[in-house]
């Protein structure tokens, strides 16, 4: 201390009082050799400044360790009471007032001299380290402490300040008496007593709870970033009275872009949704934003552009927060890329639709089928009755009667027509209307399909004409699908040619011989252009005055194109009103592939080589097991099996067939499908197997006719096909042929 009565210029020099008190913001060192008034070795004296919070400074000056004579300890003892004594007993209260403040202060507040001993400790830091203030004065750290590695740090930054001067700042990791671990914000500062002794002066403030709350921001923070990572979410935030908006880097990225790529602006969203979505998607924000009545949390689904151009699905969370009134003054929420989520259900939905489809198909399918069959077995019965009947199989006929016979059959013919037309375009809309490919005779199936109908023209009085340049011999296609267009043509013309007309077939050859055109023609009243394409459509008649005068089912034109399209060829129309139609069916002659060509059917079990014919020995022992339920059904088949002279044996049911097939051994069995017990592919199985009955040939006589039909007779083991209803002489001369190859 400066001795009283003197000031600083007056004890330390002008020189070193300069010095020491022309920098103000903190504490100040110096060496200061003072020359001694003998002229001799000058003493090295050392100066501290310490700033003082009313102005001024506390000047320390510290003599050599050589000219103390003191004893260290009480030499300690008597820095400590210095540093902590007032300058007068006027200070006396606020020396008690401060200490009493300083202990009662929650922060650890103490002094240490350069050998790291407290000099001074409040009840805070005594009571960290398990112990008193006056036990720990006078005591290093390592004294009442064991953590090695935090005693090291304390030193550490001790001895810094006391090199530097300066005033530090750490945190510091603590172990309390108790156990627990404390964190602590500790500013450390140089302090220099009355004495000149220079001391380390601590604050140290726990703030564990606030480590605590920062490590769990920290991990809570930690966990949102990998969960916003790992979903691959884009974050994203409005605030709605600013205006002011933050995309983030992982929202760009979503739709390929860099994050200094796109503005975090409210017009680079708006602008990069799908114009189909944009009205519904703002309208939604802009509703949950207002209305505090729809809740604050909302879900948008839309598309939004990429970079490259592509659309992308996002799902859009959101959440309003909202001021006193309720009104939203932010948004914000996260982007979710659903694309594949999407893909995944359309492709679902997708599935089920034709799931669905085919299911509808198979219950089309199954229909049609029932009511094929449930069709064609009574139309069976009237057909082969009527056709009994015109033969004379029971008695004779007077021309009255054969009349009506004819009209019942025509009828019935007619209406076998139609359901054939039905299942024809279900075969083909499944895509199950396949073609059975043969070299046909050109002028052959012409003329059979002409047959077919100049009777009727002759009684319409319509005229028939038919015309070819002879080019094309033969044509590469399915010989039955080639008549029915014919027919089909040939009828619609006949159909709507008034009396006294004219229809016609001409053939010429196209491409060089490479194509045939077939062209039927007619003087009805024509088709306007508007109306040409409609009437290729199923179930399209265009006059429904005409329909009532004339049958059909309007399918015959559908038909007819589908199967040009099948065989690869094309249909053109050239019509006008009240001059008459003619419709052009151009098809390519082909040439058969050696894989193409029909090969000679392999004989099925039961089937021998013909023979040139049927001896008069084996015609009186040829017996035939019917295998048929129903009652109308066999009665006529069995009456014009015997009047050509057949032995008949009536099954009703499979097991049935299968017993009298055993017993018998017949000449031939005409088997029926839909029977009760054993159903007749069963039958036929069993047949098969037995080689008792194996080679008994079997004609499949039944009115299911639906795709697929056919096949599984055959696979089952049939040797034939019929399909009901079927004209007795077909029946006859299947089995007949039959015959000759036994």
């Amino acid at each position: 201390m400066v001795p009283e009565g003197r000031t600083l210029a007056e004890f330390l020099g002008e020189e070193p009082s300069r010095q020491l008190l022309a920098r103000q913001s903190g504490p100040q060192r110096l060496l200061w050799r003072a020359p001694t008034p003998e002229g001799g070795e000058p003493t090295v004296w050392h100066l501290w400044s310490q700033p003082l919070v009313g102005g001024g400074a506390l000047v320390c000056v510290s003599m050599p360790e050589a000219q103390s004579s003191e004893v260290p300890v009480a030499r300690e003892r008597r820095i400590t009471r210095e540093l902590l004594r007032p300058s007068g007993d006027l200070l006396g209260e606020q020396r008690a007032f401060m200490l009493a403040v300083l202990d009662a202060d929650p922060s650890l507040v103490y002094v240490k001299d350069r050998q790291g001993r407290f000099v001074f400790a409040n009840k805070a830091l005594a009571s960290a380290y398990g112990t008193t203030p006056d036990e720990l004065v006078f005591h290093r750290p390592d004294e009442v402490h064991s953590k090695e590695e935090e005693l090291q740090v304390f030193d550490e930054i001790d001895q810094r300040v006391f090199a530097t001067l300066a005033e530090l700042r750490q945190l510091e990791r603590f172990t309390r008496k108790d156990g627990t671990v404390g964190w602590y914000d500790t500013l450390k500062r140089p302090l220099v007593a009355p004495s000149g002794e220079l001391f380390v002066l601590g604050i140290t403030v726990d703030i564990t709870e606030r480590v605590r709350m920062e490590q769990l921001l920290h991990d809570t923070n930690q966990r949102l970033e990998l969960a916003v990572k790992a979903g691959n979410l884009g974050l994203w935030d409005w605030h709605v009275e600013t205006g002011r908006v933050y995309l983030s880097p992982v929202w760009k990225a979503q739709l390929g872009y860099e994050a200094h790529e796109l503005p975090d602006t409210f017009d680079t969203w708006n602008d990069s949704l799908h114009p189909e979505d944009r009205g519904r998607v703002l309208q939604v924000v802009q509703d949950y934003v207002k209305d505090a009545s729809l809740g604050d949390r909302f879900l948008n689904e839309f598309r939004m552009r990429t970079k490259d151009g592509a659309w992308r699905w996002i799902a859009g969370y959101g959440v309003v927060v909202r001021d006193a009134q309720g009104q939203g003054i932010r948004v914000t929420g996260c982007h979710l890329d659903i694309t594949e989520r999407r893909q995944r259900e359309q492709e679902a939905e997708l599935r089920r639709a034709n799931a669905r489809l085919e299911q509808l198909a198979r219950m089309k399918d199954e229909f049609l089928a029932n009511m094929s069959h449930e069709l064609r077995t009574p139309l069976n019965a009237v057909l082969g009755q009527a056709e009994a009947m015109a033969e004379g199989i029971f008695g004779q006929v007077t021309e009255q009667q054969r009349s009506a016979l004819q009209t019942i059959d025509e009828s019935g013919r007619h209406l076998l027509s139609l359901i054939n037309d039905v299942l024809d375009i279900a075969k083909s809309n499944a895509g199950r209307l396949e073609l059975e490919l043969e070299q046909v005779p050109v002028e052959e199936v012409c003329q059979e399909s002409l047959r077919l109908v100049r009777e009727q023209a002759r009684r319409k009085k319509i005229s028939v004409a038919y015309s070819s340049d002879g080019e094309v011999q033969y044509l590469h296609a399915d010989r039955r699908r080639l008549r029915q267009i014919f027919l089909n043509l040939l009828s619609n013309a006949m159909k709507f040619t008034p009396e006294g007309g004219r229809i016609g077939l001409e053939v010429t050859s196209r491409e060089a011989g490479e194509a045939v055109a077939f062209s039927i023609w007619d003087t009805g009243p024509g088709v306007a252009r508007e109306d040409v394409q409609r009437i290729f459509e199923p179930f399209v008649q265009l006059d429904a005055g005409l329909t009532r005068q004339n049958e059909g089912s309007g399918l015959g034109l559908a038909l007819v194109r589908r199967f040009v399209d099948l065989h690869h060829g094309m249909l053109e129309v050239d019509s006008e009103v009240g001059r008459g139609s003619r419709f052009t069916v151009v098809l390519p002659v082909g040439e058969p592939g050696a894989d193409e060509v029909p090969a000679a059917r392999g004989d099925s079990p039961g089937d021998e080589p013909a023979s040139a014919g049927v001896s008069a020995d084996s015609l009186s022992r040829r017996t035939v097991v019917l295998a048929d339920d129903s009652e109308a059904n066999t009665r006529h088949l069995h009456s014009y099996l015997v009047a050509h002279g057949y032995a008949v044996r009536i099954a009703r049911d499979g097991l049935e067939a299968v017993r009298l097939c055993r017993e018998v051994q017949p000449t031939l069995v005409l088997m029926d499908i839909q029977m009760p017990r054993l159903d007749g592919l069963e039958a036929i199985r069993h047949l098969r197997a037995d080689h008792v009955t194996a080679r008994i040939p079997i004609i499949a006589l039944t009115a299911l006719a639906m795709p697929g039909d056919r096949e599984r007779c055959l696979e089952a083991g049939a040797n034939e096909y019929l399909s009901k209803p079927v004209r007795l002489r077909q029946v006859l001369e299947v089995m007949r042929r039959f015959e000759a190859r036994a």
